[in-house]
């Protein structure tokens, strides 16, 4: 029987946030996880975005944004609305704007979107505005939008709809958040703590005694509150897996800002929290770690690290790293099938791009041969123009997309080839889904991809639907491991092994909810991975991937 999660007991101490205020006229009804499907579309946008797969994020969010009858679709609707130009607003240029608009063009915004769109364009710091603009095609329905923000002009909506324009006072440009590197670098002097292995010094609270104080960042208001209550029982749920363990677990709100997230994290250092989880969006991952390495607190967040992002010393990041994926294949094709000439087909996404870009390095350093790498639109159904573009004298081809884009790529690839040369397909997690195989398989026959193992999926979505009651969703299972890998830190250093802050970065890693996870001294997180293959229309384990946990 699995254990139950004690809020309280001789040595778990769970420290909630107080309840936030009610908002006035905001009726809302919060489901659990999964049970809305509109709001598990937004939460799966959400990710992508966070993943840097800005495209597919807009593609999961525009149909939810269309206007509703009901209170509570009308509230997805809006926040779908919101998601979407918040995201354009922030990570638009000239390459994107054009999927942007083709994902907008059939929503007829209600009066309450305007007033968002509104609200929103108040926000944005007119330089940003003028790059927009520069970015907007011939006849962009956001031109004269932007235009009209840009002279200080704006639109008011009636009641009954009517759009009129009027006056506004200048928008006031938000201040910059100042790059985390020169946060850290204008901060006083670290002194003997923080050093290059990625350790950091005791903190005071960390008495002989008290056990650890972990602090869980973790947003429980705004848009994603059902999210995060998710996580907060993931997180429980470790403490009840060890039980022997001291913790006390500071709970706070990092809500959906950077303000809200600052607050949060400075509240969690006047606790004297050892070391914190979260939180889990970019735009609040930022200056949670800003806050924490002024602190010297160890921070692991639950969001992956992006190629721009600085290497600080003290901070984590737990989260899936699709890069990892991309040199996993690579070393299987060049090292293990020796396939001599190498294709990629990839979706043109900030996702896309980046994985194509990692499997193209390791295949080159490792001495194989790449032939030529193209990108198609992320809404294409017919690929034969891009596979026409990589030619035919290849013999494997790397596909880092959806499954339900390689189950139309793969008949198509293989008519692309003269002669009975087959091409064997390569791909990411991405794949392993029912909806790969939904159809005919017999141009996937043989397909590898890599994803993590199966069984031990399985054995911790059991163990945590008979706790909660409710599945764990994929960043549940992030949430669990951060708090968990604490705990068996702690364990080690009962039994004698040292500080759990050097320990952080063992290379012998730490047991996650999907298996073996390690980090970097760099601040990455490795998993262990195994091969996936395709036969007789079934997915089967082909074998793990040797050292993929040591992967840089």
């Amino acid at each position: 029987m699995a254990p139950q999660p004690a809020d309280e007991g001789s040595l778990h101490v769970v420290t909630e946030p107080p309840p936030a205020a009610p908002k006035p006229q905001t009726p809302r009804t919060i489901s659990r996880q999964g049970e809305n499907e509109a709001e598990a579309t937004l939460l799966q946008g959400e990710m992508l975005l966070s993943q840097g797969m800005i495209l597919e994020a807009w593609q999961q969010w525009a149909p939810v944004a269309q206007g509703s009858n009901t209170m509570t679709e009308s509230l997805y609707a809006d926040n779908a609305w919101r998601l979407l130009f918040d995201s354009y607003f922030k990570q638009g240029n000239r390459d994107n704007t054009p999927y942007f608009l083709k994902e907008i063009a059939n929503i007829e915004p209600t009066a309450n979107q305007h007033h968002l769109l509104q609200d929103l364009l108040n926000r944005q710091p007119r330089e940003r505005l003028n790059i927009l603009l520069q970015c907007q095609p011939p006849a962009s329905t956001l031109t004269p939008i932007l235009q009209r923000a840009l002279s200080s002009s704006s639109m008011v909506v009636r009641p009954e709809g009517e759009i009129l324009p009027f006056a506004m006072p200048p928008t006031t440009p938000i201040a910059p958040i100042a790059p985390v590197a020169s946060a850290i670098a204008a901060a006083q002097p670290m002194g003997p703590g923080i050093n290059t292995a990625g350790t950091v010094p005791p903190s005071s609270s960390a008495m002989p005694g008290t056990g650890l104080k972990i602090g869980l960042l973790l947003p429980l208001s705004g848009k994603w509150t059902s999210m995060g209550e998710h996580l907060r029982r993931a997180a429980k749920k470790a403490l009840a897996d060890y039980p022997a363990v001291p913790i006390q677990l500071q709970i706070a709100d990092s809500g959906d800002s950077v303000e809200s997230s600052r607050k949060a994290m400075n509240d969690l250092a006047a606790q004297q929290v050892d070391v914190v989880v979260g939180p889990v969006f970019y735009a609040t991952v930022q200056p949670a770690i800003e806050v924490a390495s002024a602190h010297h607190i160890p921070i692991i967040t639950l969001n992956p690290q992006r190629d721009s992002d600085p290497s600080i010393p003290g901070v984590f990041s737990n989260a899936f790293q699709p890069e990892q994926q991309a040199k996993i294949m690579a070393r299987y094709a060049v090292l293990e099938k020796k396939y001599g000439r190498i294709a990629i087909l990839a979706p043109e996404s900030e996702y896309g791009r980046g994985v194509a870009k990692t499997f193209s390095d390791e295949v080159q350093s490792l001495g194989g041969k790449l032939v030529r790498a193209t990108y198609f639109p992320p809404d294409a159904a017919d690929f034969s123009p891009w596979l026409k573009n990589l030619g035919s004298q290849f013999d494997a081809l790397f596909l880092p997309a959806s499954a339900k884009q390689v189950r139309l790529i793969a008949p198509q690839a293989a008519f692309s080839q003269s002669g009975n040369t087959k091409v064997a397909l390569l791909g990411t997690a991405l794949w392993n889904s029912p909806e790969l195989l939904s159809e005919g398989t017999d141009f996937l026959e043989g397909a590898i991809f890599c994803d993590m193992d199966a069984v031990a999926k399985e054995r911790f979505r059991q163990s945590f639907h008979q706790t909660w009651e409710e599945d764990p969703s994929t960043l549940a299972t992030l949430a669990y491991d951060g708090v968990a890998v604490m705990a068996q830190l702690m364990q080690a250093q009962q039994q004698g092994g040292g500080d759990w802050r050097t320990a952080l970065t063992r290379t012998a890693g730490f047991q996650g909810a999907n298996g073996p996870v390690r980090f970097l001294n760099n601040g990455q997180s490795r998993r262990a991975y195994l091969l996936f293959q395709i036969e007789n229309g079934q997915i089967r384990p082909l074998h793990p991937v040797q050292d993929s946990l040591a992967i840089p």
